[in-house]
């Protein structure tokens, strides 16, 4: 074992002789504890604002990312390259996942992330699209 090791276990153990002076040897694992429960619900509550900011945040990135993929796919269509077939059916599927009739409920988290997913997709096809060199004029025979 390297002196480092050793070294790094002594320490510790001073550290621990230090919080038993401090806490006192009877109370240890009661302090313990209840450090483990603060961390938990810290922990807990943390997961659960981050779940709540996370729909706000999926939802602006499936739009912002839409956006993106549509004017990829047009200018793809303009440089020669299938593009308005996969806006057109993209609009659709995005439409049909976050669409909802009545304004009581929002819609779930899950559409939200599987538009994002789509949209994502789509923005990366039209990039190597964009970045592929363009077909060859199609001439009429």
């Amino acid at each position: 074992m390297r002196r480092e090791h050793i070294l790094l276990i002594w320490i510790g153990g001073l550290v621990l002789a230090v919080l038993l002076y401090l806490i006192g040897p009877d109370r240890f694992f009661a302090v313990v504890w209840t450090v483990t429960d603060i961390v938990d619900v810290v922990i807990r509550d943390w997961v659960a604002e981050l779940g709540m900011q996370s729909y706000a945040v999926v939802r602006a990135l499936a739009i912002a990312i839409y956006c993106v993929f549509a004017v990829l796919a047009v200018l793809s269509a303009r440089r020669g390259h299938r593009g308005l077939w996969a806006l057109t059916v993209v609009t659709a599927a995005c439409l049909f996942l976050v669409w909802r009739p009545f304004d009581f409920y929002p819609v779930p988290f899950g559409r939200w992330l599987t538009t994002l997913i789509l949209v994502g997709v789509g923005a990366g096809v039209m990039t190597r699209r964009l970045t592929a060199p363009p077909y060859p004029p199609h001439r009429p025979s």
